[in-house]
């Protein structure tokens, strides 16, 4: 069972700092996660790590 771990960091500017707990998670081999969601509040990409999507909240919000 993979698990896919997902982090909100609702703010305008996001550095690479920010995202070391979801780069943990998904670095360990128990949780078998293929990738990380982390949720921001605008379309610019959070990190350049290509195992996290970065999705801002509004678009979050309408999907279905």
């Amino acid at each position: 069972m993979s698990r896919i771990p997902i982090e909100v960091k609702y703010r305008s500017r996001i550095d690479h700092a920010d995202t070391r707990g979801l780069r943990a998670f998904v670095e360990k081999v128990v949780y078998n996660a293929p990738f990380g969601i982390l949720v921001t509040l605008d379309d610019e990409p959070g990190t350049d790590d290509p195992r996290i999507v970065s999705i801002p909240l509004a678009t979050l919000l309408m999907m279905r």
